[in-house]
């Protein structure tokens, strides 16, 4: 059987000078089409891949458990697990893939509290059950658009690249894992820390632009603030610093999409001090300035 049958391969192969993004190491990034009888060496993954199946149909094997995997389907890879696949003899696969690592240890630029929003979906990735999912969430137009940047590197790529691929990881976690936080509203009354968990979730959502800080909820609630935070980490595998920035993230977001506000307007609503301060803000979080993501992602 021949091992190396592709009808073409775009390949950006970064393992022996990385590159470097804020959230993360990427070592490869790529767009695969497969002739019949094709078969991807057996190997030994040394970093995370998320593998998107853009047409047709094959099977990868993780460890030796094979998956049949067929258009629209996503498969992920972790560190030290064993890989191979091959393309179906009638319709062979497409695929795009993302190889990186998660960049996890504190930036002198950070404060000291920084914590990487990605580490809770680094928990979540390496004790994933079952490597194969199907995509419901357009991964991708994402992946096309952050492959087009790698082909044609101009201005702005860099920044562009790094928008695109942070937007692919969370994807990815979304896809294969629902909102955790969601558990807990089904779970009211139930007692114990997921309770005093539920009642923290319950008071951000409800009380997200009025809120001075994080220490009131913990007044609220009856709880030292040091006491509160440790339980919500154990229990949800995130810190409650970093859900209450994701949840004001998410309410920026769709404060702009709803195009109702003004950038400035949105600012003063989320309680920053100046449009500077939210600007740099949002830029941080999300790889682009409000301008800049509302240019892109909301007007037509």
């Amino acid at each position: 059987m021949a091992h190396d049958r592709k009808r073409f391969h775009f390949d950006n192969l970064y393992f022996l000078n990385p590159k470097q993004y804020e959230l993360f190491t990427l070592y490869q990034i790529g767009d695969l089409s497969c002739d019949s009888g094709y078969v991807l060496q057996e190997h030994t993954q040394v970093c995370y891949e998320i593998t998107y199946i853009m047409s047709g149909k094959g099977w990868f094997s993780t460890n030796g458990r094979r998956s049949e995997v067929e258009a629209g389907d996503l498969y992920i890879n972790i560190p030290g697990e064993v890989h191979t696949g091959g393309a179906d003899d009638k319709e062979p696969f497409r695929y795009f893939y993302m190889g990186f690592l998660f960049n996890l240890q504190q930036d002198d630029d950070y404060r000291e509290s920084y914590e990487s929003p990605f580490i809770h979906i680094q928990k979540m990735l390496d004790k994933r059950e079952n490597p194969l999912t199907k995509d419901r969430l357009d991964m991708q137009h994402t992946f096309l658009s952050a492959l087009k940047e790698f082909r044609s590197m101009s201005h702005y790529s860099q920044m562009m690249t790094q928008t695109y691929l942070n937007q692919l990881i969370v994807l990815m976690y979304r896809n294969f894992f629902s909102d955790w936080d969601s558990t807990y509203h089904y779970d009211q009354g139930s007692g114990g820390t997921k309770e005093i968990v539920y009642n923290a979730i319950s008071y951000i959502d409800n009380n997200m632009l009025t809120m001075q800080d994080l220490a009131e909820v913990s007044r609220v609630l009856g709880y030292s603030y040091s006491y509160l935070s440790h339980l919500f980490t154990e229990e949800t595998g995130i810190s409650l610093r970093n859900f209450y920035s994701q949840k004001r993230l998410q309410k920026m977001i769709e404060l702009m999409k709803s195009q109702t506000c003004s950038i400035t307007e949105i600012a003063s609503t989320m309680q920053y001090q100046s449009i500077h301060s939210f600007s740099r803000a949002f830029k941080k979080a999300v790889g682009l300035s409000p301008t800049e993501y509302i240019r892109l992602y909301v007007k037509e």
